[in-house]
């Protein structure tokens, strides 16, 4: 039976996602479940439910959060996956990464998986090999990783539209996840597994050491007297416009600073004044790093790089 469509003799039981006649048999749009009702699972939800997909159901962990989310769609929750998965022609694992394994071995367990069912996992490190036990029951397996940070699940669906996923898998999982993309006005590339621990390193320094870099310059207000709002709303302008040159200019020729100018006096004056020395010692590695990107840019002469470098080196080796 072709994949999406069923004999009539099912249209009682399907009636609410049946969309047309087609070629004698009844066309019914690819059904989703949702495995999985955090920050990631709640907005895909959303958007797949906005752009005409049927949700099926959702799974997670704890029955509150999957009822909170399937309140929204009319659809059933659980916290027994296979209950809904079943009925999917698309299963997205948005768990958490450590769960994945275990959440999939568990649905293959209990008959949630099919021939012929694309499931997709949402994780940025995690291959495919994670999901085994339902490519072995004949489904077609891959990735699925939003580029993106979803640290509320209330967050509008908006947020994908221009996002970029990372997709790999069996090809009939990544050319679904292209349209899955498409459909959420996304961009994709296709990521090879021995890729992943270097893409997923990168995603992390821009999203979650950025957040901890702010973290820290907050701090460092707020030893001046600001108050945490303070010091957040005086740095907001800095972080968009920044944000703003690198769009505009690119990333290497968005850097300014007193490494970009080569002030060694300046960067001398910062490494005093920051008396703890794990702070003085993350500072200096950033330094480091900072200084190729402006020999990169041609901002900084030799001398000047000889200057910033005896300056870094002396002050690690204290």
């Amino acid at each position: 039976m072709p994949f999406g469509q069923v004999p009539k003799g099912f249209l009682f039981c399907l009636r609410p996602w049946i969309t047309k006649w087609k070629g004698g048999m009844i066309v019914v749009k690819q059904t989703v479940a949702i495995v999985g009702a955090g920050n990631v699972g709640s907005t895909l939800a959303k958007a797949f439910y906005r752009q005409g997909y049927q949700l099926v159901g959702i799974a997670s962990k704890t029955l509150a959060n999957a009822e909170k989310l399937a309140s929204l769609f009319g659809v059933p929750a659980t916290i027994r996956a296979a209950e809904i998965t079943q009925y999917a022609d698309i299963v997205i694992i948005a768990t958490p990464d450590r769960c994945i394994s275990q959440v999939v071995e568990e649905v293959a367990q209990t008959g949630g998986f099919r021939a012929r069912q694309v499931v997709l996992h949402t994780s940025g490190g995690m291959t495919v090999d994670s999901l085994s036990p339902a490519s072995q029951l004949g489904s077609f397996t891959g990735c699925m990783h939003p580029l993106q940070s979803f640290a509320d699940r209330n967050r509008d669906v908006d947020i994908l539209v221009g996002t970029y996923f990372a997709l790999g898998g069996h090809e009939q999982a990544v050319n679904l996840g292209e349209k899955i993309v498409r459909d959420f006005g996304g961009q994709s590339f296709v990521l090879l597994d021995q890729d992943r621990p270097l893409y997923h390193a990168a995603a992390c320094i821009v999203s979650n050491y950025f957040v901890s870099l702010l973290h820290w310059a907050t701090q460092l207000y707020q030893d001046i007297g600001l108050t945490p709002e303070q010091a957040s709303k005086a740095l907001m302008p800095l972080v968009q416009g920044t944000l703003k040159n690198v769009q505009q200019l690119g990333v290497t020729a968005a850097l300014t600073g007193p490494v970009s100018r080569g002030d060694g006096n300046t960067i001398s004056a910062h490494l005093t004044a920051l008396k703890n020395s794990e702070q003085q010692k993350l500072y200096v590695a950033l330094a480091h790093y900072t200084l190729g990107v402006a020999v990169g840019k041609g901002t900084v002469n030799e001398q000047q790089v000889a200057v910033i470098e005896n300056l870094l080196n002396e002050r690690m080796e204290r």
